[in-house]
C-alpha cells in the first residue's frame, strides 16, 4: 500500500486542473463534504466548514495508475481498523482526515473500493473465525483426551457439568459443535478400547499359549478333562474365559500333531535316503564283483551271500526296512547276466556249428581260443567271463557226452560177454574164427 504511494510523485493543484481553470481537489472536496454531512452526526467533532477547508488546504498524491490509487485507498481503510460491518458514513469519520482519501477521485470510485474492502475483509474475518473454531475444537478434542474420569459410556449432561469451566470448552462457541465432538471423540474412544481390550486379549491368549507349552503337562495325546484342573492352578488361566482356554488347548494339539506328522515325514524321507544309498552301494559293489568274476551268470544267491554277508555294503543293505532286500537286488543283476550270457552262447554255437567245431573233452581255454579265433568278430564282442562260462559249459557236455558213451561201450561189452557164456559151443580153446 506505501510502495504505492512512494511510486508516485506529489503533484499541486494548479498542475492538475481541468480545462475549465477549476482545481480537481475543489471538485471532490465538495462532493466529499456533502457525503461526509450524511455520514456524520456527531456534534463538536467535524464541521462543514472543516471539511471544506480540509479539501483546499491538503494536497493529495497523484498516483500513477488507478490500481494503485485504489491500493492506496484500501491500505488506508485497513490502517484505519474499518470493520466489515461498517457503512460508508463510519468509515468516512476516520478516513477523511487522510491524504489517502483523495487517492481516488469520485466518490463512486472510493465507494467501490469500501465495498471490495469489505468483501475482501468479511472473507478474511470468516478465515480467521474459521480458523479459530478449528483450533478451539482441537484444543476440544485435546480437553477431552486429557480426562481421566472420561468414559465411552458417560453422558453429554455430565460430560458438560466436568468440562463448562474449562475455557477449551467455552472457547467452541456453539453448544451443537461442542456435543458433535464430543459424540465423534465417544466413537473413537470406544474404539480404542475395543482395539486394546482384543489387544489385552490377544496378550493374554498368547502367555496361556505359552505356559500350555512350558507347563511339561501336554503332549500330543493328552486329553483335556484329564489336565484342565491342574491348569487352573496358574494365574494366567483366570484371564480367560473357560471356552477360551479350551479353544487355546486345542489348537495347541493339533500344532502337536502338526509337528510330529512334520517330523515322522522328515524321519522318513532321511530313512528313504539312506536305504536308497545303501542299495546304490550294493549295487555298486555288485558291478565291481561282475568285472572281477566273482558274480556270474552262473551264481548262486547262497553261494555270493556267503560270499558279501560280512560286507559293510551288504550289512547296510540287509537292515533297510522298506524296499528291495539284497536278494531281489542280485536277481536284478543275476536275470541281466543271464540274458547277456545267452545271448553270446548262442553267437558261439552258431559259430562252431558254422566252422564245424566240436569241443573235445581234453581242450583247454586256449585251445577254444584258438579254434575260434578266426572269426574275431566273434571272441571280441565277449567279455573274458562269458566266454570262459561258454567253453566250460561246452566242455561239460563234452565230456557228459563221452561219459555217457563209454558207459554204453561198457554195456554193450557186457552184453556181448554174458552172450558168448550162453553159447555152449565156445570153450577156453575157441578162437574168434571158429565162434558161430
Amino acid at each position: 500500500m506505501v510502495s504505492a504511494n512512494m511510486h508516485s510523485s506529489p503533484m499541486t493543484k494548479t498542475e492538475n486542473s481541468s480545462s475549465h481553470g477549476v482545481p480537481k481537489a475543489l471538485e471532490v472536496s465538495a462532493q466529499d463534504t456533502e457525503e461526509a454531512k450524511k455520514g456524520m452526526e456527531v456534534a463538536g467533532k467535524v464541521t462543514t466548514t472543516q471539511l471544506e477547508d480540509k479539501a483546499v488546504d491538503d494536497e493529495p498524491f497523484i498516483y500513477a495508475s488507478k490500481q494503485e490509487a485504489k491500493i492506496a485507498f484500501k491500505s488506508l481503510l485497513e490502517d484505519a481498523n474499518v470493520e466489515a460491518d461498517w457503512n460508508w458514513g463510519q468509515a468516512m469519520r476516520v478516513i477523511i482526515n487522510d491524504k489517502r482519501y483523495g487517492a481516488l477521485k469520485t466518490l463512486g470510485e472510493r465507494k467501490q473500493a469500501f465495498n471490495e474492502y469489505l468483501m475482501q475483509r468479511k472473507k478474511l474475518e470468516a478465515e480467521e473465525r474459521r480458523l479459530r473454531q478449528r483450533k478451539a475444537k482441537e484444543e476440544f478434542t485435546k480437553m477431552l483426551e486429557a480426562s481421566k474420569e472420561l468414559t465411552s459410556s458417560m453422558r453429554w449432561s455430565k460430560a458438560m457439568a466436568m468440562f463448562e469451566d474449562d475455557e477449551r470448552y467455552k472457547a467452541v462457541e456453539r453448544p451443537s459443535d461442542r456435543e458433535d465432538l464430543f459424540q465423534n471423540y465417544l466413537v473413537d474412544l470406544q474404539k480404542k478400547e475395543r482395539a486394546k481390550a482384543q489387544e489385552e486379549q490377544q496378550q493374554y491368549r498368547l502367555e496361556y499359549r505359552q505356559f500350555l507349552e512350558t507347563c511339561g503337562l501336554i503332549k500330543v495325546d493328552t486329553q483335556w478333562r484329564k489336565v484342565q484342573d491342574r491348569l487352573e492352578d496358574d494365574e494366567r488361566c483366570s484371564r480367560l474365559e473357560k471356552i477360551d482356554r479350551l479353544e487355546i488347548f486345542q489348537e495347541y494339539i493339533r500344532d502337536l500333531e502338526k509337528e510330529e506328522d512334520e517330523q515322522r515325514k522328515i524321519k522318513k524321507e532321511h530313512i528313504k535316503r539312506v536305504e536308497r544309498k545303501n542299495r546304490d552301494e550294493f549295487r555298486k559293489m555288485m558291478e565291481e564283483h561282475v568285472i572281477s568274476g566273482t558274480l556270474t551268470a552262473k551264481s548262486q544267491w547262497r553261494d555270493y551271500c556267503q560270499k558279501v554277508k560280512e560286507s559293510v555294503a551288504y550289512q547296510a543293505v540287509a537292515s533297510n526296512t522298506s524296499g528291495s532286500t539284497p536278494k531281489d537286488l542280485l536277481e536284478d543283476v543275476a536275470e541281466e547276466l543271464e540274458k547277456k550270457y545267452h545271448e553270446d552262447k548262442t553267437r558261439v554255437k552258431d559259430d562252431m556249428k558254422l566252422k564245424k567245431v566240436t569241443v573235445v573233452p581234453t581242450w583247454t581255454l586256449e585251445d577254444f581260443k584258438v579254434a575260434i579265433e578266426e572269426r574275431e568278430e566273434i571272441i571280441s564282442s565277449l567279455s573274458d567271463i562269458n566266454l570262459q562260462l561258454v567253453f566250460e559249459g561246452l566242455l561239460e557236455r563234452a565230456k557228459e557226452k563221452e561219459e555217457k558213451e563209454a558207459k554204453k561201450r561198457q554195456r554193450l561189452a557186457k552184453d556181448f560177454t554174458e552172450l558168448l557164456y550162453d553159447i555152449k559151443e565156445i570153450t577156453a580153446s575157441s578162437t574168434l574164427e571158429e565162434c558161430p
